[in-house]
């Protein structure tokens, strides 16, 4: 069951990314007017989440076979009107929803794996086997949306080394103490190495600072706390903060998220 975790959360982070190739216009469209739009699709996925994620629980508190009912799919893409819902909504909700879908799956018992389940056509399957059928319908629904694509991409210079990220904060930053050397969705990553006095300003995202090497006191919010080579420091969006009478040797990288 690793295999289809580990699949469902590549997913859940590509999705959001590649979805925001398609104008609004795109994510609208319908091919006929019997099929669904690629927004509709997505709602789809949400509702086959909430159904899903429901089974996967039923089915561990009920004594002997657990009949899965069918459910009024295009009805309830109808119903919950996505056709005229932000694709941005729907987008958050299909990955929280898939979210609570691992965290349950993560906590089923393997002995409750065996548990049987009578699908609506009357074979006799397994909580197993539906799981793994619950990826390959997500699959197959976001190759509609993505034209057979949904495979993950790596950022560029997903692996970072020191040596070579000051190498390029020396050659590319005109004169700026930081640079940014990896990108991935909202999330960006920078290496910082401040001349004598650090003078940064409240930032709109949450940042993580894991210092590479020196030492010296970090103002943040109120409060000053020693800091050396190898300490993690975490600040909340819009909140003051600074490293203060640091050695020379000072360096640290930036995670923004």
């Amino acid at each position: 069951m690793e295999s289809v975790i580990a699949r469902i959360q590549q997913i859940i982070g590509e999705v959001p990314k590649k979805i925001k190739q398609f104008s609004p216009e795109e994510m609208a469209y319908k091919p006929t007017t019997i099929k669904w739009s690629k927004k509709e699709i997505l709602g789809h996925l949400c509702d086959s989440a909430l159904h899903n994620w429901q089974r996967f629980l039923n089915i561990q508190m009920q004594d002997g076979k657990f009949i899965v009912d069918s459910y009024p799919q295009d009805k309830l893409v109808q119903l919950n009107n996505y056709k005229n819902l932000p694709t941005g909504q729907i987008v958050a909700l299909w990955k929280n929803m898939n979210r609570q879908i691992i965290a349950a799956i993560k906590n089923i018992p393997s002995a409750n794996y065996v548990h049987p389940v009578q699908l609506p056509n009357g074979e006799i399957k397994d909580l197993k086997f539906l799981i793994e059928d619950y990826l390959i319908h997500l699959e197959h629904h976001l190759n509609q949306i993505f034209n057979n694509d949904i495979s993950p991409q790596l950022p560029a210079n997903w692996s970072l080394n020191v040596k070579e990220a000051l190498n390029k904060l020396a050659a590319h930053s005109e004169g700026k103490p930081y640079i940014t050397l990896l990108e991935n969705n909202e999330m960006y990553v920078e290496i910082y190495q401040p001349n004598k006095v650090d003078l940064q300003t409240p930032h709109d995202q949450d940042e993580i600072y894991v210092v590479i090497s020196g030492s010296g006191m970090f103002y943040n919010n109120g409060e000053r706390k020693a800091f050396q080579e190898g300490d993690l420091i975490f600040v909340q969006a819009g909140i003051e903060h600074r490293f203060e009478n640091f050695t020379e040797d000072f360096k640290t990288w930036v995670i923004f998220y």
